[in-house]
């Protein structure tokens, strides 16, 4: 009988990962909101606005990607 490795998690792995899973559900959540909130009830929305949302977004990406960076 061919006996497949056993592969040990750690307590402290286990709850780091449900932490970031939990985390990624919320980020979900918190974009899906952003999206409802700029474009609730089919509304229209001014381009000064989308450029300025835009603008939000894409700083928070800089920001993202500056902690991604100091953490390697």
């Amino acid at each position: 009988m061919d006996e497949q490795p056993r592969t040990t998690t750690t307590g402290a792995t286990d709850a780091s990962n449900r932490s970031v899973v939990d985390e990624m559900r919320e980020l979900g959540q918190s974009l899906g909101a952003l999206g409802r909130t700029a474009f609730k009830g089919g509304r229209v929305i001014s381009v000064e606005l989308l450029k300025s949302i835009r603008g939000v977004v894409d700083r928070a990406r800089e920001e993202i990607e500056r902690m991604s960076g100091e953490q390697k």
